[in-house]
């Protein structure tokens, strides 16, 4: 066996090499485990797509089914404002052909008690011209 001399150059350098074989055994491991890391991202992304990409279609379809749901319930809605429009102008005209001859009968029933009143010489609270007296008082100050 023979025994090399070494230098302190040649010790350095070896403990040198050595330092970095360790350095990229330790780097292997660790991008590995980063491998290993991203490969099990990937299935679980991959995993809530395959999830996800039903349910935005019945979600899809539900929105559109709501869709039409409030596009009928506003046309309901302008009927029954029609509905109310045409209501309106009815009561309008009953109004009017209701009131119009009720007045008329009952100033027809007014004149015909006064002028039987008048007629029968009774009192009617007037003073002879259809026209009542005055009962307010003059004041007595200062204007």
């Amino acid at each position: 066996m023979t025994l090399v001399a070494a230098s302190s150059g040649d010790v350095a350098l070896i403990i040198l090499a050595a330092f970095w074989g360790v350095l990229v055994l330790f780097l292997c491991v660790v991008l590995i485990n980063m491998f290993r890391t991203l490969e099990s991202t990937k299935l679980l992304i991959d995993g809530i797509r395959e999830e996800t990409l039903p349910l935005l279609s019945e979600v899809k379809g539900t929105v559109e089914r709501t869709n039409r749901e409030l596009d009928r319930v506003d046309e309901m809605l302008v009927s029954a404002g029609e509905v109310v429009k045409r209501i309106e102008k009815v009561s309008g005209l009953v109004e009017q052909a209701a009131s119009s001859p009720l007045i008329k009968l009952i100033s027809f029933g007014a004149g015909v008690s006064k002028a039987a009143s008048r007629f029968r010489g009774g009192k009617s609270g007037g003073n002879g011209n259809g026209r009542k007296k005055s009962r307010r008082k003059k004041s007595k100050g200062k204007k």
